[in-house]
C-alpha cells in the first residue's frame, strides 16, 4: 500500500513539473528563418571584465536604462562568454537608435543573409546560448550556408529574445 501511494506521489510532482514546464514555454521549438539583408546600428557600452565586476552591471544599467526610456529592445553581443565568475568576458550592450553621449560606441553589422532565432519561454526554461548558437548553426548549415560567426541577441521582452546569427558570404 505504501509503496502505491509513494508511486501516486511521484507521478503527481512529475505531472505537475511538466505541466509547469509547459506552461512556462519549456515545450516551445526555436523559430528559425533566414532573413536578408541585414543593416543594423547598435549604439550602446562595451565592457571587458570578470562578470562578478560591478562594472559590468553599470554597462546593463545605463543600456538597459535607455532601452527602457525609448521602449525598444536591448541588444548584446557576446565576443567572448565567461565559463565562470573569475573568467573574463567581452560584450557589448545597446539599441538600435540614436543615444546621444560621449560613452556610447557605434558598432554597424551589414549581411546578406542572417539567421533570426525566436525564443519565447519564461528566462527559467528558455535554453541555453550554446544551444540556440548550434541550433542556428545547424539551421543555417541546412539551408546551405556556412555557420555564423557573430551572434547577437535582441531581448524584446524577459519573455522573449531573438538571436541573429551574421553569415559570411
Amino acid at each position: 500500500m505504501k509503496k502505491w501511494v509513494i508511486g501516486a506521489a511521484v507521478l503527481l510532482l512529475f505531472s505537475a513539473g511538466c505541466l509547469l514546464f509547459g506552461k512556462l514555454g519549456g515545450f516551445n521549438e526555436i523559430e528559425m528563418e533566414l532573413i536578408s539583408p541585414l543593416d543594423l546600428e547598435i549604439q550602446g557600452l562595451y565592457y571587458r571584465g570578470t562578470p562578478q565586476d560591478e562594472g559590468l552591471g553599470k554597462v546593463f544599467e545605463k543600456a538597459g536604462g535607455i532601452a527602457k526610456s525609448l521602449e525598444v529592445p536591448l541588444y548584446t553581443i557576446y565576443y567572448i562568454e565567461p565559463a565562470g565568475k573569475l573568467d573574463t568576458m567581452e560584450v557589448f550592450v545597446g539599441v538600435a537608435s540614436d543615444v546621444q553621449g560621449n560613452a556610447f560606441e557605434s558598432r554597424k553589422f551589414q549581411s546578406d543573409k542572417a539567421v533570426l532565432a525566436k525564443i519565447i519561454g519564461h528566462r527559467f526554461v528558455m535554453p541555453g546560448p550554446n544551444k540556440v548558437k548550434k541550433q542556428i548553426a545547424d539551421f543555417a548549415k541546412q539551408s546551405g550556408e556556412s555557420s555564423p560567426t557573430v551572434f547577437i541577441d535582441k531581448i524584446i521582452s524577459s519573455d522573449e529574445v531573438h538571436v541573429i546569427g551574421l553569415l559570411e558570404e
